[in-house]
């Protein structure tokens, strides 16, 4: 019996070290209290095939790439629908137009913005110069830059966000930032445009721990498809794709195959919130 009593409690050691995850549900009502809990809310714009992710915490607000020019009005109306007129940070994952262009139209507008974050310098060369163009309204605007280092962390009210990224990577797109959120026990990852050879080294170079989430933005907009072990390391109960459905294919194929919940926000702006413990996650097709 002694035996058995120390085995037990063993077990629970066991369970208790390992990792809390949340819930993940989809098109579900939450509870009837849900609105007056502290929330972490993540709102996916309806940008056609473009990164465009507003998140909330705390009162704070935080974008994540901006989606491409063509949307700016927009996103303007739909970030003052929502009384937004005062972000922590703008966070810029690449330059490449379809991310960094909606940022650059955030400042133009007279948002106020306390820091434009990037791990790219002020000064990086890009072909289409979408960077240039969006540091010269930066400065015009007065708005401060930070370059952020790899495992370097912010925090958004209660969420903490850790970015990582590959300058050796042989495109923008592999080297661009992912970005690790932590709300409670809920997590998120984001993987902006990440190719196959980014998501190799980053199985290779980072602990397992660091890739696993909830739920997954999916790589470059579904057109990229995700090397297995990445996704079986990530392990998601839910992803979505910053693509129209009939684009975003080879996401899907694999969501399909693995019985996720796959969604897509060119078709409707999905909204996902959390309350440290558990996701719920409903999308509004063809709304921005």
């Amino acid at each position: 019996m002694k035996h058995f009593f120390a085995l037990l409690l063993m077990l629970c050691l066991l369970v208790s070290a390992l990792p809390a995850l949340g819930e993940v549900y989809v098109n579900k009502t939450p509870p009837e209290d849900w609105e007056t809990r502290n929330l972490l809310r993540v709102t996916v714009f309806r940008t056609g095939e473009g990164d465009c992710m507003l998140l909330q915490a705390g009162g704070e607000n935080m974008m994540i790439d901006g989606g491409p020019y063509k949307y700016r009005e927009s996103l303007r109306d739909a970030l003052q629908a929502r009384n937004i007129s005062h972000f922590k940070y703008l966070f810029s994952t690449h330059p490449h137009d379809d991310h960094i262009d909606g940022l650059r139209m955030i400042m133009y507008y007279g948002f106020e913005v306390e820091e434009f974050v990037s791990m790219f310098p002020k000064n990086v060369h890009d072909t289409e110069g979408n960077q240039k163009k969006a540091m010269a309204v930066l400065d015009k605007m007065q708005i401060p830059f930070r370059q952020i280092a790899y495992g370097d962390e912010l925090t958004l009210g209660g969420a903490g966000l850790t970015f990582y990224f590959w300058p050796e990577g042989r495109t923008l797109d592999a080297q661009c930032s992912i970005t690790k959120l932590i709300y409670g026990d809920c997590s998120a990852l984001f993987t902006a445009d990440i190719i196959g050879d980014a998501q190799h080294h980053y199985l290779e170079t980072l602990d397992p721990e660091v890739l696993k989430a909830d739920v997954l933005k999916a790589p470059h907009h579904g057109l990229t498809a995700m090397v297995p072990d990445f996704l079986t390391a990530v392990d998601p109960a839910y992803i979505w794709v910053t693509n129209y459905s009939t684009r975003g294919y080879r996401i899907k194929n694999q969501g399909d195959f693995r019985k996720l919940p796959v969604q897509f926000s060119g078709d409707g702006t999905i909204i996902l919130e959390c309350d440290g413990t558990d996701w719920y996650i409903h999308q509004t097709l063809r709304q921005f």
